[in-house]
């Protein structure tokens, strides 16, 4: 695996612990569900359909598929939504916990950092061995 693939794939796994985090299941997130607005709801949906492709990624770049940056990219698209519908106060009817709020900043850094390292391995095509 080139340096670039190695890195994407550490900064996916970062990516999939963050996304945990903000769940109920992280332990962070201690709004009750009955607050979260119906555009929360959607925003929500698009957060998981991203987290899905990041794994997908992750599994692909693993196997050296030249293409898998592509699922990075759009998996990391997809959490901006969420994250902004959340900082505005859309998500929910109460506003975020402050653990919340931090891991959103970080995933956000590491999702611009997946969608420039993903650009730059389709550019090169260095994901498979040579």
């Amino acid at each position: 695996m080139s340096t670039e693939a190695n890195y994407l794939a550490r900064l996916l796994i970062i990516y999939v612990i963050g996304d945990f985090a903000l769940t109920p299941l992280g332990g962070l997130e201690t709004r009750p569900v009955s607050n979260v607005t119906t555009l929360g709801f959607a925003t929500l949906g698009l957060l998981f359909v991203g987290l899905a492709l990041n794994i997908a990624c992750l599994i692909l770049t693993l196997r050296h598929y030249k293409r898998s940056p592509i699922f990075g990219i759009i998996g990391s698209v997809l959490y901006f939504p969420a994250a902004l519908a959340d900082q505005t106060g859309q998500f929910s009817m109460l506003s975020p916990p402050a653990g919340i709020a931090y891991v959103e900043v970080i995933e956000a850094i590491v999702a611009i950092g997946i969608i420039i390292l993903g650009a730059r391995i389709l550019r090169n095509k260095t994901v498979s061995v040579a």
